[in-house]
């Protein structure tokens, strides 16, 4: 062996200690149409044969996080458009950020046999031998999205086999949904498929995982990757031939350059030889051994016989699992501790709050086998939840951004906890946050510095308004040396903004906690994503079992689902990046629609809440946010008093006179009190209408001792007497009707409740006329009306976008454009041991003042770190 090799081999032995959150970087994006420009949604990003990848969002964006240093290849993929490539070099704790501009490939779907029963089964035999091999039938490896595939008959009545968009493999003895992007083939041919795939985690399940694990690992040990590891590292028992390997340094950082004697024979487990060649003098690789360029690798023997189907990611890390094939799972190992950095803990109705939470675990190696999700909630001081939004935890922190109300002030509490969390005692994360008007502020409070791990270091002793303010950041040990960190900051303006201290430190968060009941007996797993519960009731609000068909975005994604016998039912999983939709279609035992159907993402109500200490004081603000809401001043000299003058809105009537003539009774809902929910709306109405009852569960309207007719915009919807009228209603009760419209878009109701003969027997009992405020939303209710398919909508996990564009908002808000409390907010700054600081930069507003900068993270072994500084300090703080 030779001394570079040695040299450099301990040079990794070094580095394998802060191969984490330090040397990881993401890479943001959008994806648009070259042509127009606009936002291309659902496309599919990702680095071949690894879990590195993401989806575009209905803005075009995406995110991938915690991808290693190095040289990559992304490649982009999408229904309709041309595949793209893209090259790029990432550096540890610097961001790249990217714009994908794809072309239309002009193309249309392929178009095959078609087959009365869809693809005999010969023939889908034929395209899992082709995949998977010819002992597919023993494997358990299923093809999750046969509907994909299009046979063309070709001239010698063999079938050339295409495909719309991926198709997805679910191979449950690996734990991977592997997807695949191939080049049309021919079934029965010898020639190998071309294609490229990238890797999800299927969804954890306890039983299997240990079988997943060590087909991993049987896997990973019959691997190319796991030679050149060998290869990196100075191991060389399993090559028939000293090796004689040489490792450098290659031009980017994260890559190394590795060279052997070759061609290089290796002897397998399974008692194969497989031989191991590059092109060119060096091969370049990762640090796990995966090739940076797959074609640079040449591969004979049993390395030949290796299917990606069957296969791991490249950037599978089989270390790590032999550590935790030793590793106990205990109650004390398998804990997770939350603490969250807000950029303040006051605001003004309407701002943003940005936060970043940092997961502290009983036993670090244990952080991959926890919880991926992240709930945030918004509570009110007496505990109810007025907000509740889902993130990603990816490396042991997670960040984003909550809108807060525009119309509510007041004490609240943000609160941050995991599924897996509630089996622990005082497992959450609570904060107290102020939402203040904007004539009032917190009272200053005495401001200390203190830091631990952090040092600040600015440019200048003081700054002038609208001056740019350089700091360096630096993390270091107990010995004053810099130590690899992940840091969140924040820079406030304490002309604008009070320096408020937390309510529980990073040390008392990262306190061990206590177990509720032994872990065996624990009822909540980890959430690999949110889960999506719902529950079928019947006409009369009683549970009911049954099953539904799941639509998930449109007919992309289509799931079968049963119920218990409660009518309870979940939706496994889900990992969908900002708005999606699910529409319902469900039918009970005996195969009767289903309309009334409940569904929301999973929460997990708060047990009890902490007692604070108390929320800070209230004082008036010293200066108004804006000139329109300052007090009336006296008139100065040569002002006049002009008359008042009142302007009249006359709202003409939306739609004209009805063929029923004159109405009894018109009630206007802006004159009355709506919450939204169709049962109040009713008797909020039966209110306002003497001889209209409202009684029941679900309730039934009565007019002259009978259900009246219900019209919308003129139409007949509902038919009392069980048929239909004008093509609709099947015997709806005025219930259903309305509990389908949105009755926040109703104008008014008209309400006649003598027998009304233009409608011959369906208007014996009198009518309910609702008119609404728009065509469309008329358009709506009659579809609603036509279907049984029920829809919801919902946020996923949020996009991620950079402080400076999401700020940009405040100029919808004229109390909010002039002011920028927060100057600066970065939950990504990432520190090195190689570097001494690192620098940030961001504008001073326009008035000069005193500047708190606010600083928390962890190190790469988990351990706090914290910092409060006070920059550009004045004698008297003006107001």
């Amino acid at each position: 062996m030779s001394k570079n090799f040695k040299f450099i081999g301990l040079l990794f032995f070094c580095f394998q200690s802060v191969l984490g959150l330090s040397q990881t970087s993401r890479i943001a994006g959008k994806v648009t149409d070259d042509a127009s420009g606009m936002p291309v949604q659902d496309v599919h990003i990702f680095i071949p044969n690894t879990t590195f990848q993401a989806f575009s969002d209905s803005s075009g964006r995406f995110l991938i996080t915690g991808i290693p240093e190095g040289k990559w290849e992304i490649q982009v993929w999408g229904h309709g458009w041309n595949a793209h490539r893209l090259p790029l070099v990432l550096k540890a704790g610097i961001p790249k950020n990217i714009e994908v501009k794809l072309n239309q490939s002009g193309k249309g779907d392929p178009i095959g046999e078609v087959f009365s029963k869809g693809p005999p089964a010969k023939l889908m035999d034929q395209v899992m031998e082709a995949f998977v091999g010819a002992d597919f039938k023993k494997r358990e490896i299923g093809l999750l999205n046969t509907d994909k595939l299009v046979f063309e008959k070709l001239e010698d009545k063999s079938f050339r086999v295409h495909s719309i968009g991926p198709i997805f493999f679910s191979n449950n003895e690996t734990g991977y949904l592997v997807s695949t992007y191939f080049q049309p083939f021919s079934l029965g041919s010898v020639e190998k498929i071309k294609a490229e795939y990238s890797y999800f985690e299927l969804p954890t399940e306890p039983v299997k995982e240990p079988a997943w694990r060590k087909r991993r690992m049987e896997v990973y040990q019959e691997s190319p990757q796991k030679y050149l590891s060998d290869l990196m590292t100075g191991v060389s028992e399993s090559f028939e031939a000293d090796p004689n390997p040489e490792v450098s340094f290659a031009d980017y950082s994260g890559d190394y350059l590795l060279s052997f004697a070759k061609p290089l024979s290796v002897n397998l487990p399974s008692g194969k030889k497989g031989q191991l060649e590059y092109r060119g003098e060096k091969l370049a690789v990762k640090f796990n051994g995966a090739p940076v360029n797959a074609e640079e690798l040449l591969l004979t023997g049993a390395f030949t016989e290796m299917n990606p189907i069957d296969g791991i990611p490249t950037n599978f890390n089989a270390d790590k699992l032999i550590k935790l094939a030793n590793l106990e799972k205990t109650a004390e190992t398998m804990q997770e501790r939350i603490f969250v950095h807000t950029d303040r803990r006051h605001y003004w109705p309407g701002e943003m709050l940005y936060f970043k939470a940092y997961l502290n675990y009983g036993n670090p190696l244990m952080a991959e086998e926890l919880s991926k999700v992240l709930h945030v909630e918004l509570l009110d001081s007496g505990g109810y939840v007025l907000m509740h939004r889902v993130f990603k935890i990816n490396a042991g922190v997670s960040s984003g951004h909550l809108s807060l109300p525009d119309q509510e002030s007041g004490n609240f509490i943000l609160r941050a906890y995991t599924a897996w969390g509630q089996n622990f005692r005082e497992a959450d994360f609570f904060q107290p946050i102020q939402i203040l008007g904007h004539q009032y502020e917190p009272a200053v409070t005495e401001i200390n510095e203190r830091a631990m791990g952090i040092g600040v270091f600015s440019d200048k002793q003081s700054y002038e308004g609208g001056e740019k303010v350089k700091l360096n950041v630096m993390a270091f040990n107990a010995a004053g040396n810099p130590i690899n960190a992940n840091l969140s900051v924040t820079v406030l303006d304490l002309n604008q903004a009070v320096a408020i201290p937390e309510a529980k430190s990073m040390e008392e968060s990262f306190q061990p906690k206590v177990a509720k009941r032994p872990i065996e007996e624990f009822p909540q797993h980890p959430e690999t994503g949110f889960t999506l519960k719902g529950q079928l009731l019947d006409i009369g609000g009683q549970a009911v079992s049954g099953s539904m068909k799941a639509f998930i975005n449109g007919y992309t994604d289509v799931r079968t689902l049963g119920t218990d016998k409660l009518g309870n039912f979940e939706l496994p999983s889900s990992n969908f990046d900002g708005q999606f939709e699910i529409a319902l279609q469900a039918t009970d035992r005996d195969a009767r629609p289903v309309r009334n159907i409940s569904l929301a993402i999973n929460t997990y109500p708060v047990e009890e809440l902490p007692e604070f200490s108390g929320f800070t004081a209230v004082v008036p603000r010293g200066i108004q946010p804006a000139e329109d809401i300052e007090p009336l001043r006296d008139m100065e000299f040569g002002e006049i008093l002009m008359e008042e003058a009142i302007i009249e809105d006359k709202r003409e009537i939306s739609i004209g006179p009805m063929i029923y003539g004159q109405p009894d009774r018109v009630v206007k809902t802006e004159d009355i009190f709506l919450n939204g929910t169709p049962i109040q709306f009713l008797y909020q109405l039966a209110a306002q209408v003497p001889g209209m009852t409202v009684y029941g569960t679900p309730p039934s309207v009565r007019f002259r001792g009978g259900e009246p007719l219900v019209l919308i915009n003129g139409a007949p919807v509902n038919s009392p007497s069980g048929g239909t009228f004008g093509g609709t209603g099947g015997g709806q009760t005025a219930y259903d009707v309305i509990s389908n419209l949105d009755v926040l878009s109703i104008e008014r109701v008209e309400i006649i409740r003598r027998l009304v003969p233009q409608y011959g027997d369906q208007g014996r009992n009198g009518l309910i006329s609702i008119i609404l405020k728009s065509g469309l939303d008329r358009t709506k209710a009659m579809e609603a009306n036509m279907n049984n398919y029920t829809i919801f909508r919902f946020d996923g996990y949020p996009m991620d976008h950079s402080f400076v564009e999401i700020e940009k908002y405040r100029a919808d808000f004229p109390f909010l454009d002039p002011y920028k409390p927060t100057l600066y907010w970065n939950p990504y700054l990432i520190t090195e041991e190689s570097s001494m600081t690192q620098l940030i930069e961001f504008q001073l507003n326009e008035q000069s003042g005193p500047i708190w900068v606010e600083i928390r993270g962890i190190s790469d072994l988990g351990e706090p770190l914290h910092g409060t500084f006070l920059i550009n300090d004045t004698p008297t703080k003006e107001k």
